[in-house]
Order: structure tokens, then sequence, then C-alpha cells
């Protein structure tokens, strides 16, 4: 399930840090213990595994989209109370959409904060989205046109020819691209259902006019170097990731699983939220 979150800012200037995307899973969390403390400190230190390695959180989230907003430095500003809002889309009902819901009754806002900045919002509304319609026959999703609402990133963490060794993460020009988003996706629907899926089959690949229209794959609008626990000594990271439409066909149990819970890695840190394009939120 997706629901959209419609959030006001509580100052006028309302200041959050550019690399937003880990204080707002930490806001994320911090919506669940508002409804179930037990179930928010399992998912974040534990999560889903059926062999205790390679856990997944099983929600995504997109970008803030920001009514009036300016960057300055390494920090975002949200102008004059206008309305801001993101997605989030988990597979779990029971408990990770429902102590979602929740939490935000409970509690009607929520912090996004660095040590850069510190951002105040209201939590206005929850909406749940209706579940979308994509066009399948005999189980094959026809070819579609899909628009990024946060970065895909994905690596080949986890070879065997990689051991101990940190993650590559893939070019999306890189060959093995398409097929790492599909190995990702077959990975989560065995761990949501316990089975393989009937229909295996996928086809990714980006939309290539679109990438040479704004410069190629490593211009700023499609490349995104993205810093999470910034500011850390000991953990900061960078991450590259990518921001484009892409053609996507195959599995209609892959594609929903794509949907709920976002194609390739870091889904719970804000990568991979994707939407058809004529889908209308």
């Amino acid at each position: 399930m997706r629901l959209e979150l419609n959030l006001t800012p509580l100052e006028k200037h309302c200041t959050i840090p550019i690399n937003y995307q880990y204080p707002l899973s930490g806001a994320i969390y911090q919506i669940l213990a508002n409804s179930s403390p037990e179930y928010a400190n399992w998912l974040h230190n534990q999560g889903y595994s059926i062999d205790g390695v390679k856990a997944l959180k099983f929600f995504v989230f997109s970008r803030l989209f920001i009514s009036e907003m300016e960057q300055k430095g390494n920090t975002l500003i949200a102008h004059n109370f206008k309305p801001c809002k993101f997605y989030i889309s988990s597979p779990i009902w029971e408990d990770f959409i429902q102590n979602f819901v929740i939490g935000s009754i409970n509690k009607k806002q929520i912090t996004i904060a660095s040590h850069q900045a510190v951002g105040h919002f209201e939590i206005t509304s929850v909406q749940a989205l209706p579940k979308p319609d994509f066009p399948f026959c005999n189980g094959e999703c026809q070819p579609g046109r899909f628009l990024c609402l946060s970065p895909v990133v994905v690596s080949n963490r986890g070879k065997e020819e990689f051991p101990g060794k940190a993650p590559h993460y893939i070019r999306p020009e890189e060959p093995e691209f398409p097929e790492a988003i599909r190995q990702n996706l077959l990975h989560k629907f065995i761990l949501l259902y316990g089975h393989e899926p009937e229909n295996q089959e996928l086809s990714f690949s980006w939309d290539k006019d679109y990438i040479e229209h704004y410069g190629g794959y490593q211009s700023k609008k499609i490349s995104k170097l993205i810093t999470i626990r910034e500011g850390s000594n000991t953990q900061e990271t960078q991450i590259k990731a990518f921001l484009a439409p892409f053609y996507l066909s195959g599995s209609e149990e892959l594609i929903y699983t794509a949907y709920e819970c976002g194609i390739g890695e870091k889904n719970s840190l804000g990568f991979g939220m994707i939407q058809e394009e004529n889908q209308q939120h």
C-alpha cells in the first residue's frame, strides 16, 4: 500500500539538510514508535529475513515535494509555510502501514534534523492511495514508462567474487544493471511470500532519449551523490544513485513488488520509489 503524507512547515523559513534522506528515515521510525515502540525498534535493528542475513525493512519513501523551496549551501529552505509532502509504500499492512497511520495520528509532528539544520513539520493528513492498474495481459505487464520518485541504486554487494569488499555501485549504463534490478526484486518477493514468483521475467531499460537530452548518465540531472549519516566521522557514506525515467515490463508479481517495496537497494533510506508515468498522485 502507498500513503501520501502531507506536511506544513512550522517555521516561516523551515530549514532542513540537503541530504535529508537519512534524517527523514529516522523520522519515519519515530512515527512508527509513536504507535508501537517495540515494532519500530525491531524493524530498525533486525528487519525481515529468512536466514538472519540480507534483512530488509520492506518500506520505501519518495523525495520531499516542497512547494516553495530554496537551496542555500548544504541546506534546503521551505518558505512561507507552504505545504509539502512525500509518499511512503510498504507491502506489510498489519504491522508497518497500520502503525505508521496510527503513529501519524498520535503525534502530528515530525522533525527532520542533522547537525546542519533542524526543520519541524505538522502532519496535516495521511491519505491511502489506490493500487495502480498496470496494463497486464496473461500475467505479463505490457511495456510502460515509469518515473523515479527517489533515486535508484544497485551494487554487486554479496557476490562471491567480492568477499569482504565495499560494494561497487553499478552505473546505469553498465550491462549488469537490469539483471541486478531483477535479482533484487526476486529476493524481495521470495522473502515476502516464501516462494518464487510463477513468472520471473523482467525487462528494464532507461529512457535513453531523456538521458541524452539532459547531458548523459553523469549529468547533475541524472546522477546524484547522496550522503548518509552526514557529519559522522566513522559512519558517513556517499552513495551514487540515479534519477531518470525508465521502461519496465514482465512479471506482474515482480512489478507490484517494485511498486510496493521499491527497486534496487537502500529503499528504507529513501532510494528506489517508482511510479507509472500515467499514475496520478
